[in-house]
């Protein structure tokens, strides 16, 4: 291994350059304003290379390092196992078929903006009564998490010295915004009619969606609540259990969080305590002490993928029999929820921490659409309050 220092006059730095017997010339960084700066760096670069911290060649194509990566880094930069396995697909998917074979050092911004544009997903339409698979340009929420990755994975090859500092081809990319969308959500009536319907009610699943709809938790928050953190009137969140039943931190994991109950749905998990004590009692296959508090008949633990389609059930069940219920997916009760404080003028500050955001702005950000029209409600109130407060004594005289 042998390097030198070369000047480049179109932009009057000196570049250190290390030669290898496989890839020949690598020229390093964004350059130096002195050949001393440059030569102090060659100097690291090639005891490196001499310790085999770093290397060129076939170790340093995108696929290789890819694999160091997911065993190094992605299970210590995410905490979820949602999200190792959302930063896995989108890898093995869009990026690996394009950058696989090609060396690290070598991928030029130009390069991410054509696979970004380039990127088609899947999805299902209704053709003749059937549902059909076509693709379609990806969403700019879906670029945006695919380059959040990319970005991740070129930041390591820096630290790993595999490319030089300021060579991050992700830097400077711009992405369209997302279009933030106003989710639909029911109003009082419409989930008041939904919790109090008799299908419902005896559906083993009417816990778990009475809890998500008047505390705002998510599917997995929900199927992670445990006796060991209930108080009577509230629970402590530490966890949730994802679709595969792994456990999973929670998304502000620097503090706990509290799921503050009504008392009618403080009543409701009592009885399900019960319940489970009963099972215990008379089956001796079922669990004898659940640590859950959402279970089913034999006092395993609630899958969170069933809620989700047994709600679906229910509510195709009860639009039959003519509820006219608006469709909407089980995380919609969230948004549900969120509405009702939003529209009755909590803080925002409140909404942010029954929800489990750590910043106010990411809930202003999501629900900015729901705030303006309750905003604008509240004012239009005011005005006519202060207008119409007393009634005029006499009529207005007509200007002649």
């Amino acid at each position: 291994m042998r390097g030198s220092i070369q000047f480049k006059e179109s932009t009057g730095k000196y570049y250190p350059v290390i030669y290898d017997n496989v890839s020949k010339k690598h020229k390093w960084g964004t350059g130096h304003r002195s050949p001393r700066e440059a030569e102090r760096e060659l100097r690291s670069l090639l005891h490196k290379y001499d310790s085999q911290a770093i290397s060129f060649g076939r170790k340093d194509t995108f696929s290789a390092v890819y694999e160091e990566f997911d065993q190094l880094v992605i299970p210590e930069r995410y905490r979820s196992e949602g999200q190792r396995r959302t930063i896995r697909g989108n890898f093995q998917k869009h990026i690996l078929p394009v950058f696989g074979s090609v060396r690290v050092d070598r991928i030029q911004q130009r390069d991410v903006q054509r696979l970004l544009h380039e990127i088609r997903v899947d999805k299902s339409v209704q053709e003749d009564g059937e549902t059909k698979r076509i693709k379609v340009p990806a969403s700019p929420a879906t670029k945006h998490k695919i380059l959040q990755g990319l970005n991740a994975f070129f930041e390591t090859c820096i630290s790993w010295g595999m490319i030089g500092r300021g060579e991050n081809p992700c830097k400077g990319i711009e992405l369209q915004s997302a279009p933030i969308t106003v989710p639909e959500v029911w109003s009082e009536e419409e989930l008041a009619f939904f919790l109090q319907a008799s299908a419902v009610r005896d559906s083993m699943y009417y816990l778990a969606l009475l809890i998500m709809a008047t505390t705002g938790l998510s599917r997995s928050e929900a199927c992670g609540l445990k006796w060991s953190l209930w108080h009577d009137t509230y629970f402590v969140l530490d966890q949730g259990v994802d679709a595969y039943g792994n456990v999973t931190d929670m998304k502000t994991i620097f503090r706990k969080r509290r799921a503050e109950l009504m008392p009618y749905v403080a009543e409701q998990v009592q009885l399900q305590r019960n319940r489970q004590q009963m099972i215990a009692r008379a089956i001796l296959e079922a669990d004898q002490n659940p640590q859950y508090v959402l279970t089913d008949d034999m006092n395993r633990p609630l899958k969170a993928d069933a809620i989700s389609k047994n709600f679906k059930k229910l509510c195709r069940h009860l639009n039959k029999e003519g509820a006219d219920l608006p469709d909407i997916p089980l995380k919609n009760l969230r948004h549900t929820f969120a509405s009702f404080m939003i529209y009755d003028d909590v803080n925002i500050r409140i909404v942010a921490d029954a929800l489990g955001h750590s910043r106010t702005s990411t809930t202003q950000n999501y629900y900015q659409g729901m705030a303006k029209k309750s905003m604008h409600r509240s004012e239009v109130l005011n005005i006519g309050n202060r207008l119409f407060r007393d009634p005029l004594e006499k009529p207005l005289e007509r200007v002649q």
